[in-house]
């Protein structure tokens, strides 16, 4: 199916009403109809916050980074102009890798079996499962996780990178550190370093980069067990 083939379709659909209601439908680079259901909610047990959920492909994600306040956890405080109250509730809170793991070692399996600071009933990822879900996401998968209110920005080469489509209902924020993820993977030639998985303004793809476990805070996002 090409791509002008797949949208009379999705209008075709979009006439029903009951289904246009429930479902987000799209077309991915393939010219393949994309139907992601809407997003639900679920509750963290420890703190009664609320968080949305997605289902992508085999796996359900978090749709937003988690706010559990544990120990050694932070708002961004990175300027004058943020309140931290706000901060954390838009963006999430930022965990160094240690307490994001709540203690757990390294773990590259899918699913990684390591819940660390995550829900009951969740887990902290592997690169194995990020590697899985941007599989399944496919081209520009960056643009396609991000939030509509991530804005386009510049790419090191001048050429713009295009506002987020959060085609799978992913809605990676355009905030400070908040499309920086933790895996639970070590790396194996510096296990000082464990993965960093993130988005940018100016790049379409996810990235892949290991940082120092101990200098670094980034955000969670967790997946269901």
């Amino acid at each position: 199916m090409n791509k002008n083939t797949c949208k009379k379709a999705i209008l075709k659909t979009a006439g029903i009403t009951i289904l246009a209601a429930l479902f987000y439908i799209a077309c991915d680079d393939n010219g393949v109809i994309v139907v992601t259901p809407d997003v639900s909610t679920f509750t963290d047990s420890r703190d009664g916050k609320v968080y949305k959920k997605v289902l992508i492909g085999e796996q359900i994600w978090m749709a937003e980074n988690l706010r559990y306040e544990a120990d050694n956890s932070i708002c961004y405080s990175g300027g004058m102009y943020l309140d931290t109250a706000i901060t954390c509730k838009n963006w999430g809170r930022l965990y160094d890798w240690n307490t994001a793991m709540d203690g757990e070692h390294s773990s590259n399996a899918n699913p990684s079996g390591i819940e660390g600071v995550c829900p009951a009933g969740w887990h902290l990822p592997s690169d194995a499962e990020w590697t899985e879900l941007i599989d399944y996401v496919g081209e520009n998968a960056g643009t396609k996780l991000k939030s509509r209110e991530f804005h386009d920005g510049v790419a090191p080469s001048g050429t713009p990178s295009p506002d987020g489509t959060d085609k799978y209902r992913f809605s990676a924020l355009d905030g400070p550190m908040a499309s920086r993820w933790w895996s639970t993977t070590e790396m194996e030639s510096d296990e000082a370093k464990a993965g960093n998985w993130y988005v940018s303004g100016s790049s379409v793809g996810v990235t892949r980069y290991p940082l120092d476990k101990h200098a670094y805070f980034l955000s969670v996002r967790c997946v269901h067990d």
